[in-house]
């Protein structure tokens, strides 16, 4: 292994505007020298019109963001601030934070359960997860969990989350009814991301010290097979149709494309340095990936897999959320102590 990399409601109807007017005020979409050949392979293609990546708002959180999330309705995000040992609770509306939590010792995942009742933070330094009730803003909860867990992600029937617990190199799993831990899922090494096949009968834990992914099989909790991906994966995205799993590789500045049905890596695209979170555009025609390494987001076209372009946001952009109907984009900027919020305009 290599040496480690270290270290929001909008409303649809004014969309429109708030785009135009970042198109007015933007700066010019860079490419890196990394993808210009890329690009120029197929500038020829005409399959839908070019979308450029935009900036429309910066909204100031607490220290070190790593993981937001929206509510199922939209009208809030939560940010977990590792640094602060605080999550903001961000309007979507205003764009603003109008809370602020505090919970374990640097929290890192961010996910909703009970239909928005709750939220679980997974604290990496004191080994536990918090549990918020969303309508008093309070923690009510704190289950122990794995050693410093990071990630957690829902079963898409909302019965059970799963958490990474990275020094303990499992998935911890948590019945989100009594909020209890049920069981422990052996799986690589240091677990990042998670992500579900749409029906829920199988999770991807994104294993960064073994450079591979575990597929679980969610209803005999065991491994049922492991991929090899690139050097430290850390994001895991399935696609709404769950045919393709795409993996960010952060030592190796790719993101991996693996066919779901054969479990093989088909394609590894190059993106910008130290890729980790990825999500999808309206549709599901282009993805993001938030490349902490050089402070921006990329976007690539998930038929093709080529790279539309990027657009620069904070210091450090790690980890991702898309809004309603993949309209716009959160990322949090680990490094500038913000959530930058992305759409995209032709």
């Amino acid at each position: 292994m290599s040496a480690r990399y270290h270290t929001p409601r909008i409303r649809l109807s004014s969309l429109a505007l708030l785009t135009g007017a970042a198109l007015l005020t933007a700066g010019p979409l860079t490419v890196p020298e990394a993808h210009a050949d890329n690009l120029a392979r197929h500038s020829a293609e005409a399959a839908h019109p070019s979308h450029k990546p935009v900036v429309l708002a910066t909204i100031p959180v607490g220290l070190n963001p790593r993981a937001v999330a929206f509510d199922p309705d939209y009208e809030t995000a939560y940010v977990a601030n590792a640094g602060s040992n605080t999550v903001s609770v961000i309007d979507v509306e205003t764009r603003k934070a109008t809370a602020t939590i505090n919970v374990g010792t640097f929290p890192y995942g961010v996910a909703f359960v009970r239909h928005g009742e709750f939220v679980y933070i997974p604290n990496r330094d004191s080994d536990n997860l918090s549990v918020i009730d969303t309508h008093t803003q309070k923690v009510i909860k704190t289950v122990t969990v794995g050693d410093a867990p990071r990630w957690v992600a829902v079963a898409p029937d909302g019965r059970h989350a799963y958490v990474s617990s990275t020094g303990s190199g499992a998935i911890t799993v948590i019945d989100t009814a009594t909020h209890t831990v049920t069981a422990s899922i052996p799986v690589g090494l240091s677990p990042r991301g998670i992500a579900f096949t749409p029906d829920g009968r199988t999770a991807y834990s994104a294993n960064s010290d073994s450079d591979n992914v575990s597929v679980i099989d969610t209803r005999t909790l065991k491994v049922a097979a492991t991929i090899t991906v690139g050097d430290e994966p850390r994001g895991a995205l399935v696609t709404p149709d769950g045919r393709t799993l795409y993996i960010s590789n952060t030592i190796a500045g790719t993101v991996s494309v693996i066919d779901t049905r054969t479990r093989t890596v088909t394609d590894t695209i190059t993106v910008g340095a130290n890729p980790r979170g990825l999500n999808l555009y309206r549709g599901g025609r282009i993805a993001y990936v938030a490349n902490s390494g050089s402070d921006t987001v990329s976007i690539f076209d998930t038929r093709t897999h080529r790279i539309l372009g990027d657009v620069a946001v904070g210091d450090d952009p790690r980890w991702t959320a898309s809004g309603p109907d993949g309209d716009y984009l959160y990322v949090t900027n680990t490094g500038s102590h913000t959530v930058s919020v992305l759409t995209l305009t032709r």
